[in-house]
């Protein structure tokens, strides 16, 4: 009886399945609070592109003269905004996140945290020649873009996964449908080819309009989350 049982104990523990899924799942907590820790930096660093007029004497005028900074300002603000409310939504939902997931994530992090560059540059340019300005139009168009193909890939990619969930019946619901959230990608195109064509400023202008609805609409075909099933 002694033989047999140092045989068996001479056989390494196997690794549970359990263990094996955890290393593959990140707590939603922690990827939530640092993304929106990422989220605030990057919609925080957007003011300091605005400059302290110089010439008190004309400060009605020196103001008014960077109209190009309060418009970028502006439309990056809700652009972040807008983001920042979809990314909350697609979350909303989830237990975990998986590597697909986080990888999704972090490059929505990664070309939101660089929107603050092309801002920047857009404001000045739009005080340029118009030429300049078509290439700072191209710039912000091409940066917003992306960022709206990566959260469109992370929003759908979140809806999948929360419908193998214990909450799947939520998942055809308004809070997903996303298409009213955001700024559609052929907005953005049509911007971006406006400002080529040697109107910059009509383009920088149609960049403010679309990110306006991922901040103001966002309670718009909402459903609620009752059955209509009469008890």
């Amino acid at each position: 009886m002694a033989i047999a049982n140092k045989g068996s104990s001479d056989h390494p523990p196997q690794p549970r399945i359990e263990d094996e899924e955890s290393d593959r799942r990140w707590d939603k907590n922690r990827v939530e609070t640092f993304s929106d820790a990422v989220f605030a930096i990057a919609i925080t660093l957007l003011v300091l592109d605005i400059r302290v007029p110089e010439g008190l004497p004309h400060l009605g005028k020196e103001l008014a003269h960077e109209w190009p900074s309060y418009l970028a300002y502006v439309t990056s603000f809700l652009t972040v905004g807008g983001v920042w409310i979809a990314h909350h939504r697609a979350s909303r939902r989830l237990r975990f996140f998986d590597p697909t997931l986080m990888r999704l994530n972090l490059l929505l992090l990664l070309t939101t945290a660089f929107l603050p560059f092309p801002t920047g540059i857009l404001a000045e340019a739009l005080r340029a020649p118009e030429h300049t300005a078509e290439t700072a139009v191209l710039l912000y168009g091409a940066t917003v873009l992306v960022i709206e193909v990566v959260l469109q890939a992370l929003t759908h990619y979140a809806r999948s996964q929360a419908t193998r969930g214990p909450e799947s019946e939520v998942a055809s619901e308004g809070l997903w449908h996303r298409g009213w959230l955001t700024p559609s990608l052929l907005g953005y195109f049509v911007a971006i080819c406006i400002g080529l064509v040697g109107f910059p400023k009509i383009g920088a202008v149609l960049y403010l309009l679309l990110a306006i609805p991922g901040v103001l609409l966002i309670q718009v075909h909402r459903r609620p989350l009752q059955s209509n099933t009469p008890a």
